[in-house]
């Protein structure tokens, strides 16, 4: 039995949609929210940030304050798209294992072959057309009941395309969503859309245009064109993330990371970084983490550009 593991070591963070750039929503699209710039208030300031960062927590409260007098909210799940990227590079080792096992070249050859996820209770049926000559190749991947190393369980099938470096390993795989299941935690959601992994030296990034469909509400959320990176140190992985994102209530906002955020080896929560996202009229709000328990807030309401409105301390 084969076991995968994470072909970029581990991305910690990690498409498509027929709306085009920052367009927003259309009859075209499966994102169906609101796609106007959104209002960061007082009152929206932490769901705002939580969802942009957890690249969209679909089961946030959209009524809860930062003050979250008397709220209740789940514990917290790895974030969605990090989810879905450690899923897909584990599959993308799978199939390609590494340099000692690369055939020797020839004019083209198809693969296909079924390997178990890192528990050996899901799989994921892959068939490849690899071009020995170039290293690319295209295909599809069909998970059945396949678990992540950072959580979540995938089933459904996903077009791929790349390229592969022999005696390197992959430099860049591109995975096609039309409709897969991902379930994490109390989040269900089908995702649509498209995932671009590139592998580097001591880390590596990903791009992502998907959209996410929550299976029992249906709202929606939207990463466009996000870029993700990651670097991998001696018991940490630093990691930034970047660009627009569309969350179903409250409309896009634009991320930037100012600080990498510090994930501890195994753990799923940082213990240091920054971001902050802006809406619109520069209205925003400032991420800090504390700890592996807390983060601070600080809400720009007025877009003067100073994030003096408000700032609270809360609990993942």
């Amino acid at each position: 039995m084969k076991r995968a593991l994470s072909v970029f070591s581990v991305l910690l963070l990690a498409g498509l949609p027929a709306c085009g750039g920052g367009g927003g929503g259309s009859s075209s699209s499966p994102y169906t929210g609101l796609a106007t710039p959104a209002v960061v208030t007082a009152a929206n300031a932490d769901n705002i940030s939580r969802q942009a960062f957890r690249g969209g927590d679909l089961g946030a409260n959209a009524t809860l304050s930062p003050v979250r007098s008397g709220g209740v909210r789940t514990a917290a799940q790895t974030p969605m798209a990090l989810t879905l990227v450690r899923i897909l590079s584990g599959a993308a080792n799978a199939a390609f294992p590494g340099p000692v096992a690369v055939r020797a070249p020839q004019p083209r050859r198809t693969v296909t072959d079924r390997v178990y996820d890192w528990l050996g209770v899901g799989w994921v049926d892959y068939t490849l057309n690899v071009n020995d000559q170039t290293g690319a190749f295209t295909g599809t991947f069909s998970f059945t009941n396949f678990h992540g190393d950072a959580g979540g369980v995938i089933d459904g099938p996903v077009s791929v395309s790349g390229q592969y470096v022999q005696g390197v390993g992959i430099t860049e795989i591109l995975f096609i969503f039309q409709s897969v299941r991902i379930v994490d935690g109390a989040e269900d959601v089908t995702a649509i859309g498209t995932v671009d992994l590139v592998s580097g030296a001591g880390g590596g990034s990903a791009i992502l245009d998907i959209v996410f469909v929550d299976n029992a509400s249906r709202k929606t959320v939207w990463l466009s064109n996000v870029t993700l990176f990651e670097t991998i140190g001696t018991g940490y992985i630093d990691a930034t993330l970047s660009g627009r994102i569309y969350l179903h209530d409250y409309g896009y906002v634009d991320m930037a990371t100012l600080v990498p955020f510090r994930y501890p080896t195994g753990s799923t929560l940082p213990t240091g970084g920054q971001f902050v996202v802006t809406g619109k009229d520069n209205t925003g709000v400032r991420l800090t983490v504390n700890s592996g328990t807390q983060f601070t807030l600080e809400v720009d309401s007025d877009g003067d550009s100073a994030y003096d409105d408000l700032t609270v301390v809360l609990s993942w």
